[in-house]
Formats: structure tokens, C-alpha cells, sequence
């Protein structure tokens, strides 16, 4: 029947007026004001909904460790981007490699990088998944919750997350009209800025448009070779923007279309402190600024990529069926020097082309019940290309000053595709009262192929062409299973335990044609715990303990002049986490988490091994008994929120406190990020009405040096990257509703 009801076109001139607005600095964290000391949600910790198992339940009621955070918090904490969400979770790593996105769980991870390598910990956007690691960095915009799943996820996920996954889930627009947005201005001449716009089209359609920008006046640290800044943000921009249609009931269709473009210094590793660089460079002495450079190539990180999804959803009455498609491309340039000296011995310049296609078909029961149950397939088609890999050695006009005299240039082309299928199914069935049962398998199929050769040119610039081809494929094929059992004492008390298998696929190394492939790893895991949520709900405490069998670990290998992937064989990985929310008084919440990790390598006869002054060629032996990389044996963070009611508005006080025991950076345990403690801070004035706020905001406020990366070239030179230093500015906001 056709509506009668006229259409609402107010939000929607706001919005394509807004759009004019694209040049202006954005990202929406455009928040849900807090509750009123004296309202009934805050008077408990209050409820958290996630889509864990890839339905919409409370966290206390599902049996897994999940980390979950809210826009707001983020907003506290000061994270605006992906690389900042390991200051909210503890055993959650997420760092920056050389212009790449790596990350790790619980000890689990890789630092492995370049196009078509995947990482152990998944991410997803809206349901999305992102494959690109050059493209990961992006900016937390329009946040309604960040999941952090621990654990393998290998039945419905089941996309290389071997370790967990990170979930991003954006808001909906709704039939209500919404402008809201933030200016910032912090110091390194930071300028940041968001605008949300949100509203209906139509009486059943709903749309919004989010924009975020950023740049930096000033860098982190200086290049000493041309006085030029480094570690600095020459541009952020990220556009997004949702469609909502509910044409009928039972029916919704979401439409989302994104692009971000980025330009930055942020990927120019130095030599370590200490460190012997190669004798054919000569000396690098540097002082001053930690954070300086003495190299002659200036670094250069631009990525470009962006993205669209569609979602249909039908209510069938006993079950929803839902089916997402989405394709994404990215294109990045990453240029920086790869002896980190001022001489001219060996320079990287890579032109990387990502582009990826995925579709879920889902068969979800609905209703509560004592059978709830969900299947589905999943396609992934994705190719990552170097267009080319050049390596220059620029140093290299006799035998004595290069290693692979006569050739002066190598320029590598490769495109690694990767075709996967495969079909899952779950269900959860209450065997006795109060008592779960669930069950899950997933079978993948994953076929790879690489295509590519290696260009060179002598001394002199005189071209020779192709050196080297190669034209392979591999293929695996593997089941997973995930069983789990869950008790509810009371409404307060959950217990559960479970076992799980994860898996991630093998490949072939993109930079290194004529390299073997590598092989999949594999992870069992063991874990239990308890949910709580005690005096009356206002405490909230989750243990949790685990222990994985990990297999066939898939380790960074470092060349002269390129990475690829080899096999290590074995590690076990076991610990304890905890995590904590109190609602002291109305106005005053606490909130804390804690890990102790014991992870190490249990057999790796072919690891490669430093020393630690370097200068001397890597060998290869074993590293058993070894951490693993970027596994601290114990994390903790503890944060605090107080709320001052005023006659004109309130004041929201925020802190959070983070301590760190150390990791080695690589799995021969030279390099090492010694213990650190870290202090945020923020004070927030919201006018009556929540309308207007300002914010005083500080991350970082003990500047401790952290070394987020850290690695070793074949002939011994150590390297690292710094994480920001000590960050502060202030934030003004606004919020019409």
C-alpha cells in the first residue's frame, strides 16, 4: 500500500549540503551522552550487546573472552585509530611495519609484511572482512563498539583468524536527524576534525555521511640528511557513508560505500640503538631527538582505497536468511631506506595493488528457544600485487660496495591471488536447564597463485630484463571445529569451557619469486572461564584461562633487501586474564583488565639468528625455548570515570593507567621493548542539553619510548620504529539531535 505520509527531505539537504563540506578535517565519534547519575542505568554496570557469535546477545552471556568498547570509551582513551586499540585491550598488539599493519593476540601474531600476507588477527568492518595490510590503519570513524574475540575463530569467522579477530561495527542511521561533529587542535600542530550527518530520506530509509580529516604540522622526529620531518601525517581523509532501506517488514538492506586516502612519513624505521650498521655504509651517528633519522632516502607512505558493501536481510519467520557481498581495492606507494644510513647503498620503493571480493550467504534460527542454530558459505577472491618491488643499490658501482655486483637494480612484479571457499555451521542447544551445549564445523578450501618476474639492470643503469620467473599454484584444504559447553549458576554466574581449532593458509612469498611457499598454520586451544556480575550489578568481573598448541608458526624471514614467510614448528602458549568494571557511586565507575602470558617457542631448528650489537650476517639455528614476539608475560590496565554535576552542564573526568613487562620484537630475542608504563587523561565540560563540549585530552603523558617494531636485515643491522610520543590537545564538539 502506498504511504500517504510526505517525505522527510530536511535531513537530506543537510547532508548533500554537508558533502560540500569533504575538505573539512572529520571522523564522527559523535557519542550517546551518559546516563544521569540518578537514572536507573547508572545505578548497574549495565548491559553490553555483541555479535560474537554472529547474533545479537549479551556479553555475560556468551562463551567466549570478548573485549568490547564503546564509542564513548574510545573517545576517553583517546583512540582514534586502529593502531591505538592495543591501549584498551591487553595481549591486543597492533602495530605499525614499515608503512603495514600488523597485529597479535595473546602472544599469536606475525610480523610478516607485504601484499597477499594476511594477519592472524582478522579485522572486520560492518561484517566485512579486510584484507589489505597496507590499508589497516585506519580511522575509527562513527563507532557504535569494537569487539576484541580471543581465540581462534575457526567456524564462524574462520578467515586466517587464527589468533582472534577485531570487529568494528559503525552505527545505523534510524528515522531520527542528527548533526554532530568535533574540532581539535593538539600539539605537533595537530589538526584533527569530524562531521556527522544522519537522517531519513524517506518514512523507510535512513542515511548518514561521516568525514574525518587530520595533518600535522610538524613530525615526531627529524631526517637528518635533508632537515626534513618524519613521523608526521601530511593527510588523513576518510569519507563513509550507510543507506538503510526497510521496504517491508522482515526486509532491511544496508548499502555502504567508504574511501580513505592517507600520506604520511610514518614508516621510516632507524637504525637500533647500538647497532652495528653494515661496514660498506659507513657510520651512522645520530643525537638529539630519539625519534631523528639519518637517512638519505626520505620515507613515504601514500595509500589510497576505499570500498562498498551490500547487506539483504529476510525475515523468514523460523530463521533469517542473509546474504553480504562486498569489494574492496586498494593502491599504495611505500618508499623508505632500507640500510637507514645516509649512504646511498640500498634504497626500497614498492608500488603494491590489493583488490579483494567477498560474498556470506548466512541461515540464521530466530527466537530464543532451546535450539538456536545459524549455517552458511563464504567466497573470498582477493589479489595482492607488487607493480613492481624495486630495491635499489645505489652504493653499488664496485664489487667492494655491492653484494650483487654487477647488478645495480632489481624490480620485482608479482600477483599472489588467492580464491577461497568454504561452508560453516553452529548450533547451540540447552541439553539441561541452564546448561549449553554448542558445536561447530567450517571446511575450507583455499587455492593460491602467484605470477611474476624479477627485472634487473647492471651497473650503469643498462637494463639485462628478466632474471627470474615464476608461475605456481598451491591448494589447501582443511576442517575446523569449535565445541563449547556453558553453565548458568544464577542470573549473576556463568561458567564455560571449550576447545577450538584455528587455521591459516599458506602462500607464496610475493618479493622473493623462487622461494618455496610456505605452509599453514595450525592452533588448538583450550580455554575456560567464569562471567560475573556481582552486588547487584554493580561489579562486573571475567576470568579467563587458556592453552594453545600452535603448529607449523608461519615467521617473518628478513633479506637484504626484501621479507617473506618461513615455517617454525611449534610453540605452546598458555596464561590468564582477567577483566573488572565497578560502579563505585552513581558518579564514579572503575574499570580494569590483567594478563599473565607464558608463550615460547617449543621447537624452531631454522629460526634466523643475531647477535646483538649486529654487523655480523644472521645464521640460522634454533630458537627453542624462545618468546614469541610481541608477548609480554604480563599487561595491565586499569581506568577511572567521575562525573561533576554543575548548575550549567557536568564535567566527565577520565584516566587510564597501562603497564607492560616487555617483548622481544623477533624470535631469536635480541631486540627487546624493555617494561613500560603509560598515563592518559582527559576532562570533558558538556553544556545542559549535551549540545556543546570541550575536552582536554592527554596520551602518553609519561612519553615513554616504545619500540612497536623491530627488525633484522641478513647481514645483521638491527632496526626499530618508535610508537607517538607524548600527545595533548583540546577537543571542542557539538551534538544536535
Amino acid at each position: 500500500m502506498k504511504s500517504n505520509r510526505p517525505v522527510r527531505t530536511g535531513a537530506w539537504a543537510i547532508i548533500l549540503g554537508g558533502a560540500a563540506l569533504a575538505g573539512t578535517p572529520a571522523s564522527a565519534q559523535s557519542d550517546p551522552p551518559t546516563p544521569a547519575s540518578d537514572s536507573p542505568a547508572a545505578k548497574t554496570v549495565g548491559d553490553i550487546v555483541v555479535t560474537a557469535q554472529r547474533r545479537s546477545e549479551r556479553l555475560q552471556n556468551v562463551p567466549i573472552a570478548v573485549a568490547a568498547i564503546n564509542g564513548a570509551q574510545l573517545a576517553a582513551k583517546g583512540i582514534n585509530n586502529v593502531l591505538d586499540l592495543g591501549k584498551a585491550v591487553p595481549t591486543l598488539n597492533v602495530s605499525n611495519e614499515v608503512g603495514f599493519t600488523v597485529t597479535s593476540l595473546r602472544g599469536i601474531g606475525s610480523t610478516a609484511i607485504g601484499p597477499a600476507l594476511e594477519n592472524p588477527v582478522s579485522i572486520y568492518v560492518d561484517g566485512v572482512y579486510y584484507a589489505s595490510t597496507s590499508s589497516l590503519a585506519f580511522d575509527l570513524v562513527n563507532i557504535e563498539r569494537v569487539e576484541v574475540l580471543k581465540g581462534p575463530q575457526g567456524t564462524l569467522f574462520g578467515r586466517n583468524a587464527t589468533a582472534g579477530l577485531i570487529q568494528v561495527i559503525t552505527r545505523d542511521p534510524d528515522q531520527s536527524t542528527r548533526v554532530s561533529g568535533h574540532l581539535s587542535y593538539g600539539n605537533y600542530q595537530t589538526v584533527r576534525g569530524d562531521l556527522y550527518l544522519s537522517g531519513p530520506i524517506t518514512s523507510n530509509l535512513a542515511a548518514d555521511l561521516s568525514m574525518q580529516g587530520s595533518a600535522m604540522g610538524k613530525g615526531y622526529g627529524k631526517n637528518l640528511y635533508n632537515g626534513q620531518d618524519i613521523s608526521q601525517n601530511l593527510h588523513t581523509f576518510t569519507v563513509r557513508s550507510k543507506w538503510v532501506w526497510t521496504p517491508a517488514a522482515g526486509t532491511k538492506v544496508t548499502l555502504i560505500g567508504d574511501y580513505g586516502d592517507q600520506r604520511n612519513s610514518m614508516n621510516g624505521p632507524s637504525l637500533s640503538p647500538g647497532t652495528i650498521p653494515n661496514p660498506l655504509t659507513g657510520g651512522a651517528i645520530k643525537t638529539g631527538n630519539p625519534r631523528d633519522i639519518d637517512e638519505n632516502v626520505q620515507p613515504l607512505l601514500a595509500n589510497r582505497n576505499g570500498g562498498a558493501s551490500l547487506k539483504i536481510e529476510q525475515d523468514l519467520g523460523f530463521a533469517t536468511v542473509s546474504n553480504l557481498a562486498a569489494y574492496r581495492r586498494a593502491k599504495t606507494r611505500n618508499r623508505f631506506d632500507v640500510d637507514y644510513t645516509p649512504a646511498p647503498y640500498l634504497n626500497a620503493d614498492l608500488y603494491i595493488d590489493e583488490k579483494q571480493f567477498s560474498d556470506e550467504l548466512q541461515l540464521a534460527s530466530n527466537g530464543g528457544g532451546r535450539f538456536k542454530w545459524q549455517a552458511g558459505l563464504f567466497y573470498f577472491d582477493g589479489h595482492g600485487a607488487y607493480e613492481p618491488s624495486g630495491v635499489d643499490f645505489g652504493f653499488g658501482a664496485d664489487a667492494a660496495h655491492n653484494p650483487i655486483y654487477p647488478l645495480e637494480y632489481l624490480s620485482t612484479f608479482a600477483n599472489q591471488h588467492t580464491q577461497s571457499v568454504a561452508g560453516y555451521a553452529q548450533a547451540t542447544w540447552e541439553v539441561l536447564p541452564s546448561t549449553n551445549l554448542t558445536g561447530g564445523a567450517r571446511y575450507t578450501y583455499e587455492k593460491r597463485t602467484i605470477v611474476g618476474h624479477t627485472d634487473a639492470a647492471l651497473v650503469g643503469n643498462i637494463s639485462i630484463g628478466t632474471i627470474a620467473t615464476e608461475n605456481d599454484r598451491i591448494s589447501f584444504r582443511k576442517p575446523t571445529f569449535r565445541v563449547a559447553l556453558d553453565h548458568r549458576f544464577s542470573p549473576e554466574v556463568m561458567i564455560y569451557a571449550s576447545f577450538n581449532t584455528g587455521f591459516r593458509s599458506g602462500g607464496f612469498n610475493t618479493q622473493n619469486l623462487g622461494d618455496p611457499a610456505f605452509q599453514p598454520e595450525t592452533l588448538k586451544a583450550y580455554e575456560a572461564g567464569i562471567k560475573t556480575d556481582l552486588f547487584d550489578r554493580r561489579l562486573r568481573l571475567n576470568l579467563d584461562g587458556f592453552y594453545y598448541d600452535y603448529k607449523n608458526i608461519q615467521v617473518q624471514k628478513v633479506g637484504l633487501s626484501t621479507t617473506g614467510i618461513i615455517n617454525g614448528a611449534g610453540a605452546h602458549d598458555y596464561g590468564v586474564e582477567a577483566d573488572f568494571e565497578a560502579l563505585i557511586t552513581p558518579a564514579f565507575r572503575i574499570s580494569g583488565s590483567a594478563a599473565a602470558i607464558h608463550a615460547r617457542f617449543t621447537d624452531f631448528p631454522n629460526a634466523p639468528l643475531s647477535i646483538p650489537a649486529g654487523g655480523v650476517p644472521v645464521t640460522i639455528g634454533s630458537a627453542k625455548g624462545n618468546h614469541l614476539p610481541k608477548a609480554p608475560s604480563f599487561q595491565g590496565m586499569l581506568a577511572g570515570d567521575y562525573r561533576i554535576e554543575l548548575p550549567r552542564g557536568r564535567i566527565d573526568l577520565n584516566a587510564n593507567l597501562s603497564y607492560n613487562s616487555g617483548y622481544y620484537l623477533e624470535a631469536d630475542n635480541i631486540q627487546r621493548q624493555r617494561a613500560f608504563t603509560q598515563l592518559g587523561a582527559s576532562a570533558t565540560w558538556t553544556a545542559p542539553g549535551d549540545r556543546f563540549s570541550v575536552k582536554v585530552w592527554g596520551v602518553n603523558l609519561t612519553d615513554k619510548l616504545v619500540e612497536g617494531y623491530g627488525g633484522t636485515l641478513s647481514d645483521g643491522t638491527h632496526s626499530f620504529f618508535y610508537e607517538p610520543p607524548r600527545t595533548y590537545g583540546v577537543t571542542f564538539g557539538f551534538n544536535f539531535k
